[in-house]
């Protein structure tokens, strides 16, 4: 019975990172009924199996899931894997795999797409939103309103659909209100493509502040599942009177395969790599890995603060719900900033912390997978994935913008700033906000600001590896004697650790700098406390030749 580490040990870093025909981001939802039918033999299941699992293994998030979650995503593998017994029609086999597998991983945006749009996402199925549908939708207005602007766009079936709509009426208790809905988001982050959604906002609150201070002001973006967010980061800005925190950390998964599927993120597709004067030559070629979770970019030296003078003083309601996901859950951490914001409706989908690198299978289906891990500055945790946002005031059963319109003006409200994570004093800094401007740059999107990142994690781990090597050969020299005489006598007086440090140092030397998947600060400190480090099951991280497996004689094919 193969377990689960010989399970991912029997697919190699080469066969991993390899390029493979079949489904691509763009063209998911089409049908693929080449895939779908065809018969897979049981070796073929297995080793599809194998990448599937190794691919999960691979997220950047994997040391973060609960225990619970990592154990039962290893029992279902392990399950599938040794009942595999007679071919199947693929489209069969790998929906029963990422039906009884993806549910453990702890992030929305991790999928397996299949051929017609079929896709199996992380975290298991979503609860069904349970607090109405979003302003924007709405065919019929509330008495008195006035809509201001509004735009709607036409999706590739020919069906309508609202962008935004920005409108003010009063409420029942008199308030007036300014009521902003974002039901949906484009790809596109530049003024030009939301200029009339910015011009419309505006005009409505500069030129009538007071009135909105006395009265509140309503963001709608219940169902929005994501996109660019530069309408949401537009009135963000403005009320805040500042630029706003996005995230303060960005970590990578420092092993070879990891590194090979955050280069199948958009950042590294060459239409948007170049046009930022970057070329495939230039691009870090990695070789020394620590197998470690590396910090790319930390921006806790600076806090962007609330704008006393040009803020806005009054109240914000957002309005959330479970299809509010991905870039469309910043409505809630940059208002967070925001004093007197109170969120209303049910708890946001969870899909805000990872980035994901695309990429086909071996059998050609889509996989998507989590290559950046971004942290924020609110207080909920550093792990909102899956679970999602939580409300001020949960409404679940009723429409949340008729719940705002009907419950008192501070119900639920956290009058005032809201607790961060880290402390800013001395980190504060005011910056003036152009609508024109580029957006905010958020740096895990974009390779001009992840190559010098990857450059300087490459740097430290060669520095940290030829650390490794030079204490090898010092050991090795010590082992010998004071005369010098050593030879195998010498080695006698080697630890068991010492053994390995001195083999991995000679199998480094054999293969130059290439040192994929290797802890060294687990090597070193394995050497030192006599133990062998514990981050990588056996077999999983070296070459492909696996010999630990082949000594365990594991039930598992090794595939090159």
């Amino acid at each position: 019975m193969a377990a689960f580490d010989d399970i991912i040990g029997s697919i190699g870093e080469e066969a991993m990172m390899r390029a493979y025909d079949g489904i691509s981001l763009e063209d998911f939802g089409k049908p693929r009924e080449d895939l779908d039918n065809r018969v897979m033999s049981c070796e073929e299941q297995r080793l599809n199996l194998a990448f599937y699992a190794r691919a999960a293994y691979e997220h950047v998030g994997w040391r973060g899931f609960s225990a619970e979650n990592r154990n039962g995503f290893k029992a279902a593998v392990e399950t599938l894997y040794n009942n595999i017994d007679k071919p199947r029609r693929q489209g069969d086999f790998m929906a029963e795999a990422a039906e009884k597998t993806a549910k453990f991983i702890e992030d929305r945006h991790f999928m397996l797409g299949m051929g017609g749009g079929k896709a199996f996402a992380g975290g298991g199925k979503k609860e069904k939103r349970a607090v109405g549908s979003n302003f924007g939708y709405r065919k019929e207005m509330p008495d008195g309103m006035k809509i201001l602007g509004e735009e709607y766009r036409t999706d590739r079936n020919g069906e309508t659909y609202p962008l935004w709509k920005i409108g003010e009426m009063k409420s029942p208790a008199g308030e007036d209100l300014l009521v902003v809905s974002i039901p949906n988001l484009t790809d596109k982050n530049d003024y030009e493509s939301w200029k009339g959604f910015i011009e419309t906002f505006d005009r409505a609150y500069l030129e009538n502040k007071d009135k909105w201070e006395k009265g509140r002001i309503i963001l709608d973006v219940r169902g929005n599942g994501g996109g660019e967010d530069k309408p949401i980061d537009h009135v963000a800005k403005r009320l805040y009177g500042n630029l706003v925190n996005t995230y303060k950390r960005c970590e990578i998964k420092d092993t070879a395969v990891s590194n090979a599927f955050l280069h199948r993120h958009g950042a590294y597709k060459p239409r948007n790599y170049e046009r930022d004067g970057l070329t495939a030559e230039k691009l870090v070629k990695r070789k020394n890995f620590s197998g470690e979770d590396r910090v790319l970019f930390d921006e806790t030296a600076v806090y962007y603060p609330f704008n006393d003078k040009g803020g806005y003083h009054g109240r914000i309601d957002v309005l959330i719900d479970r299809g509010v996901g991905s870039s469309a859950e910043s409505a809630y951490t940059s208002f967070y900033h925001h004093p007197n914001v109170r969120y209303v409706g049910e708890n946001s989908a969870g899909m805000q912390q990872c980035t994901q690198g695309s990429f086909a299978m071996l059998c050609g289906y889509l996989m998507r997978v989590g290559v950046t891990k971004l942290t924020y500055w609110d207080k909920e945790g550093e792990n909102i994935e899956v679970k999602g946002h939580k409300p001020d005031v949960d409404c679940r059963g009723k429409d949340a913008f008729e719940a705002v319109l009907q419950m008192p003006r501070d119900e639920g409200r956290i009058l005032g700033f809201r607790e961060k994570n880290e402390p800013v004093k001395g980190r504060e800094v005011f910056t003036a906000y152009d609508p024109k401007a580029a957006a905010d740059p958020r740096k895990a999107y974009y390779a001009k600001y992840l190559e010098p990142a990857l450059a300087r994690v490459e740097e430290e781990n060669k520095l940290e590896r030829n650390k490794v090597l030079a204490e090898a050969v010092d050991r090795k020299l010590k082992a010998k004697g004071s005369d010098g005489t050593g030879g195998e006598n010498g080695r006698e007086t080697e630890t068991a650790p010492e053994k390995r440090s001195r083999a991995t140092a000679a199998a480094a030397e054999k293969r130059g700098s290439e040192t994929a998947g290797i802890s060294f600060r687990r090597q070193g400190a394995a050497a030192k406390a006599g133990k062998q480090g514990r981050g990588w099951p056996k077999g999983a991280g070296g070459r492909v030749g696996c010999s630990a497996l082949r000594q365990r004689s594991a039930t598992a094919t090794k595939w090159r």
